[in-house]
C-alpha cells in the first residue's frame, strides 16, 4: 500500500509510519512549501527500544524523496487512489496521501468525492474529525493540525494517531479510509461546547472511521428516489429506498424497503387500509404499511410485480 507524505518537515510521520510497519512510503518536498509550520511535525522523536528494534530493519531504509511542484490532488473514486498532479511530469498515485503543509500555504488544489473541492469544503473554516482527517475526502489525513486549538500542540500524538489508522488500512486489506460523519459531527460539537481549548487527538476507536473496498460501497438496494404513498383519500410524498428478491418456495417476487418523508410531510400511522406505491414512470403496486422504525420511517413490504424495475441478482 503506497503512502505518499507531501510538504516539508515529513521526517515525524516517516518515522512514525515506519515504527507501524507501513514501508513503501514516498515523499514530495515541494518547492514552494517554506518551512513546516511551528516545526509541529519536525524534529526528534522517542520511540521505546523495543520498537526501535522491531522496525530497525524498515526504518534504516531509504525513504524515496523528490523535490517537486505538485499542483493538484484529484481522488479517483473507481480505484480508491489520489492522483497527485506534478507540474512538468506525467501525475503520480498513492492510495494514501498525508499533507504536513496546509493546502492553501503551497497553492495546492484537492478535489475529493464527488468532485467537491476542500476549499469548498472548508468554507468559511476547516471542518475535520481531530484535525487530522475530512469527510469526503477519504485516504487523506493532515498532519499539520487543521484548527488552531490543536495546530501548535500535542503533534506527536496526533502523527501517531494518523499512523494507526494507516497501518488499520494496511492490516484490514481495505482500499478505502473515511471519517465517518457522526464522528466529525460529534468532535465539532464537543468542539464548540469549549471553544478556544486545545483537545488531545485522542485514542482511535472503530466507530470513528470506516475502511471498505469497492465492494462494500456497493448499494444494498434496488431503488433509492422519490414516490408517492396512495393511501384512501389521502396521497403523501415520500423517499424510498426499496429492494428484494424472489421466494424460492413460493417463486413470487418479495419486496420491501423504507419509505422516509419528503419535506414537511408527516407520514400516516401503519394501517391495514389498502395501500399502493406509486414511483415516477411506473405502475402503482399494492404494499403493506407493517410498522414504523424508532426515526419515524415506515417499513413498506410487498408480493408480486414491485414498484421498481428489479436489478438481476
Amino acid at each position: 500500500m503506497s503512502v505518499a507524505v507531501i510538504g516539508t518537515g515529513s521526517g515525524a510521520v516517516v518515522r512514525a509510519l515506519r515504527a507501524a510497519g507501513v514501508v513503501d512510503v514516498i515523499v514530495y518536498e515541494l518547492v514552494s512549501g517554506g518551512d513546516p509550520p511551528d516545526s509541529a511535525i519536525g524534529g526528534p522523536r522517542r520511540t521505546s527500544s523495543t520498537t526501535r528494534r522491531r522496525w530497525r530493519h524498515r526504518e534504516d531504509q531509504p525513504v524515496p524523496r523528490r523535490l517537486v511542484e505538485v499542483s493538484e490532488l484529484v481522488f479517483d473514486e473507481d480505484e480508491d487512489r489520489w492522483q497527485i498532479h506534478l507540474v512538468g511530469i506525467e501525475p503520480e498515485q498513492a492510495r494514501v496521501v498525508i499533507l504536513t503543509a496546509e493546502p492553501a500555504g503551497v497553492q495546492l488544489g484537492v478535489t475529493g468525492r464527488e468532485s467537491r473541492t476542500l476549499d469548498a469544503a472548508w468554507s468559511p473554516t476547516p471542518v475535520t474529525f481531530r484535525g487530522i482527517a475530512t469527510r469526503g475526502f477519504p485516504n487523506l489525513f493532515f498532519a499539520y493540525g487543521t484548527e488552531p486549538v490543536v495546530r501548535a500542540e500535542f503533534s506527536a500524538p496526533r502523527v501517531d494517531l494518523i499512523a494507526t489508522w494507516v497501518r488499520a488500512l494496511q492490516r484490514q486489506s481495505g482500499t478505502r479510509i473515511e471519517v465517518r460523519a457522526s464522528a466529525q459531527h460529534e468532535y465539532h460539537r464537543r468542539l464548540g461546547m469549549t471553544p478556544g481549548t486545545a483537545r488531545r487527538p485522542g485514542r482511535p476507536r472503530p466507530h470513528h472511521f470506516d475502511i471498505t473496498v469497492a465492494a462494500d460501497r456497493q448499494p444494498d438496494h434496488d431503488y433509492a428516489g422519490p414516490a408517492v404513498l396512495d393511501l384512501p383519500g389521502a396521497e403523501y410524498p415520500v423517499l424510498a429506498t426499496l429492494t428484494g428478491h424472489t421466494d424460492p418456495i413460493d417463486g413470487r417476487y418479495h419486496w420491501y424497503g423504507r419509505l422516509d418523508p419528503a419535506e414537511t410531510t408527516t407520514l400516516p400511522e401503519p394501517t391495514r387500509a389498502s395501500a399502493f406505491l406509486v414511483l415516477p414512470g411506473r405502475e402503482p403496486a399494492a404494499a403493506h404499511l407493517t410498522e414504523r422504525d424508532p426515526w419515524g420511517n415506515l417499513r413498506v413490504t410487498g408480493v408480486g410485480t414491485p414498484p421498481f424495475a428489479p436489478e438481476p441478482h
